[in-house]
């Protein structure tokens, strides 16, 4: 879970459709819209051999516009197709001992801090007695 997570609480019937009227105007906005100006341009530079699109079909010959310049921009995006591996036996018992030792290690961890903490707090309560 991420520790700087944005929370957006919508209280009411008012938050709801406010919620509401922002999902569709980003969405008229940055799909919609997209969609009309590339479906106008189609049609215009259509001809007699090119069919005439629809503003469905205009939103998708913008999808596919936007994703390969996503795809162009980015250097180190790849695509891979392959089933995962399965481990075999020792593999898993290495894992497990892996994931055990893991465990076991969070565990010290916490007692070790919970005595530290404890240690501080006793250190403190002593301090205060020796300044009454």
């Amino acid at each position: 879970m991420r520790r700087n997570a944005k929370i957006i609480q919508i209280n009411g019937l008012r938050g709801l459709l406010t919620a509401l009227f922002i999902i569709t105007c980003l969405a008229a906005g940055f799909i919609a819209f997209p969609g009309f100006v590339a479906m106008s341009i189609w049609n215009h530079f259509a001809g007699t051999n090119i069919p005439e699109i629809n503003l469905f079909q205009g939103v998708l010959l913008w999808a596919i516009i936007f994703l390969t310049y996503f795809i162009a921009s980015k250097q180190s995006v790849t695509v891979s197709f392959a089933s995962p591996k399965e481990l075999n036996e020792e593999e898993m018992k290495a894992l497990m001992e892996r994931i055990k030792m893991q465990s076991q290690a969070r565990m010290i961890n916490k007692m070790i801090l919970k005595n530290i903490e404890e240690k501080e707090k006793h250190d403190a309560s002593e301090e205060k007695e020796t300044k009454l």
